[in-house]
């Protein structure tokens, strides 16, 4: 979620060994389906469809929201007018993001949970597994056409049984704070299968300070980032102010993502990142995902263009390799141009890739540099 929503070069880090069905024939890739008990074997045949991996959305506290004037978030006043009945379920809905829609692609996208600020730890773990049971509630809704997944070898079954995959994140963590017994929080966060935890959201928390701030990470938040590294779940440093990242920079011992923050050089907006911040993203194995958000692509225009799109992404790749850039789109959580509303428009945004960068860098912003990124935290 945004603040604005009130609330060619070589590449720099290894590849991953997983073997996705994309690398296999259609005989391998039938066989392993019938193996596993994925899907019969009339399914089991090469998926042709275009592979999407997005890092941040903020549909689950929209579709919960929603019906609740007094939430924070503004998500009810963003949608007064609209029919609610449509902003129940995650299969078929008005919001950005809906598995109806997504069901065009080979689909992973990171569900976040957005915690707000200004939560003690208490009511913020409270707001966190309130959102979480209606995730759980439509995994098990829904579970005939997503699963939730922790692994890429859990991405590549979900596929294999043409299901969306759902990879659980959380976007500001004010709950792990020194007043409770934030290990154990963490470890209900692995048990319930979290794949990434943006440390902050726009102020300050426990482990450290948003962009609104000038703070790095505490002494706390610097124990909690060897905790999450402990666990695998990786550390995500969109909305963290410069100095936080400094302060990961100094601490990680795992790659760590930018899940939707876009190029500063570019579009001024503190939430982008700076060159410097690129580097460190390429030599540690990190990730940037692609920002939708119309303040976040340009500072000129309120509608965002194709070519405003194109000139974070050639920065990127020209910077950090092409082995950074991916898609962290935060649908559901800002405004985002209309020619990329709703998620099924962004077909449009994979030809535009490859007509200016050619297929192999499409597949890798789309799709590969996340799954790839993922595999090396949880190696």
């Amino acid at each position: 979620m945004t603040s604005a929503q009130t609330h060619t070069s070589t590449s720099r880090s290894g590849e991953a060994a997983f073997a996705t069905l994309e690398t296999l024939s259609a005989d391998e890739a039938r066989l392993l389906a019938q193996v596993g008990g994925v899907i019969p074997e009339d399914l089991a045949c090469e998926d042709t469809r275009i592979r999407v991996f997005d890092l941040h959305c903020d549909t689950l506290d929209r579709l919960v929201l929603v019906h609740d004037p007094d939430a924070p978030g503004g998500f009810a006043e963003q949608f007064a007018g609209g029919n609610l009945n449509r902003m129940r379920s995650l299969a078929d809905n008005d919001a950005h993001i809906s598995l109806a829609r997504m069901s065009a692609y080979a689909w992973c996208q990171s569900f976040s949970i957005f915690v707000p600020d200004g939560l003690d730890p208490q009511a913020s773990w409270q707001f966190y597994q309130r959102i979480y049971d209606y995730f759980a509630d439509q995994m098990r809704a829904c579970d005939t056409s997503v699963a939730q997944v922790r692994t890429p070898a859990d991405i590549d079954a979900c596929f294999a049984a043409r299901k969306a995959a759902a990879l659980l994140t959380i976007e500001g963590a004010p709950f792990l704070s020194p007043e409770v017994d934030a290990e154990a929080c963490l470890d209900t966060l692995a048990e319930q299968g979290v794949s990434m935890v943006t440390l902050t959201w726009n102020g300050e928390n426990a482990l450290g300070s948003g962009h609104d701030t000038r703070h790095g990470l505490s002494a706390f938040g610097r124990s909690m980032v060897r905790e999450l590294e402990v666990r695998a779940i990786a550390v995500d440093v969109s909305h963290l102010n410069d100095e936080g990242f400094k302060d990961i920079c100094r601490v990680a011992t795992k790659p760590f993502a930018a899940s939707h923050s876009n190029v500063r050089a570019v579009c001024g907006h503190p939430r982008n990142l700076a060159d410097w911040q690129l580097r460190e993203l390429a030599d540690r194995g990190g990730i940037a995902g692609l920002n939708f958000c119309c303040d976040f692509l340009s500072d000129t225009h309120t509608q965002p263009t194709h070519s405003d799109v194109l000139r974070h992404v050639d920065h990127v790749l020209e910077v950090a390799g092409e082995d950074v850039c991916a898609l962290g789109s935060d649908y559901d959580g800002c405004d985002v141009p209309a020619w990329l509303d709703p998620c099924d428009k962004i077909g449009d945004l994979f030809a535009l890739f490859t007509d200016e960068f050619g297929e192999v860098i499409a597949r890798k912003i789309f799709f590969d540099n996340a799954y790839n990124f993922f595999a090396r935290v949880q190696a």
